[in-house]
């Protein structure tokens, strides 16, 4: 009886924890949803510094971009997905001009941006330290064809700094994760330093694109640090909201 009554006691234990497993699994917060909030009227403007690098001369342009959750719908599979409309601003404009449209689509496991007719996963759920994914896991693009291991094959992402505060231009956003896209080089020839940073409750705050092809060899009259192409562009939010 005793034994039979232990046995009950240890069944109906083990029911919770998994009950509390899975509720904690799927609880949004847990799963760090709210790193991507999204909802149709939620909009963000970040200011853009874009440098285009040639022979070391560099052409900066700078800009305002503004991202707005315009309509929602459901995809083919049924998962709800949002048409976001980016427009541009200079500083001598006065209205934005419609630069081009993407779609969002967010799930509990992933959240995919279809841009120029390709998708990328930008973030997978739950968010955790270290995790790794393929960010081009639903296009063709492939950076290296003699590969046979997919992390090295196509593009990968990592999670970093997960929860950890992050400082731009003077503001902190407490809770942030930070993503890594790609597989980071700085070295005598290349740099290659691309991330995002998602802050909770609001989404992107920061986006950083840097890719330099430098003429370091010893065949290279200019020294040190010459840079023959690349591309620097940074995106730092300045205002959100909904309408």
């Amino acid at each position: 009886m005793r034994k039979a009554l232990l046995f009950c006691v240890l069944f109906t234990l083990a029911g919770l924890a998994g009950c509390e497993r899975k509720y904690v699994e799927l609880d949004p917060e847990a799963l760090g949803l709210d790193y991507l909030p999204v909802k149709v009227g939620d909009f963000k403007i970040y200011k853009v510094v874009d440098i285009k690098y040639r022979n070391n001369v560099g052409a900066k342009d700078s800009f305002e971009m503004r991202e707005v959750v315009d309509t929602s719908f459901f995809d083919q599979t049924n998962t709800l997905s949002y048409k976001i409309i980016r427009s541009i601003k200079r500083y001598n404009q006065t209205e934005w001009v419609e630069d081009s449209v993407m779609t969002l689509t967010k799930s509990d496991k992933f959240a995919l941006l279809t841009k120029d007719n390709t998708m990328y996963v930008k973030l997978v759920f739950p968010v955790q330290e270290g995790k790794l994914w393929l960010g081009d896991a639903y296009n063709d693009r492939v950076i290296n064809n003699l590969e046979t291991d997919p992390y090295l094959r196509k593009e990968p992402y990592k999670y970093t700094s997960v929860g950890e505060p992050f400082e731009l231009n003077g503001t902190v956003y407490p809770i942030t994760v930070t993503v890594i896209q790609g597989t980071p080089k700085d070295n005598f020839l290349q740099l290659d330093n691309r991330k995002e940073v998602y802050a909770k409750g609001i989404g992107k705050v920061y986006r950083l694109f840097n890719r330099v092809v430098y003429c370091n060899d010893s065949s290279c009259p200019q020294g040190t640090g010459y840079k023959l192409n690349g591309h620097e562009r940074h995106e730092t939010l300045i205002s959100y909201g909904s309408r």
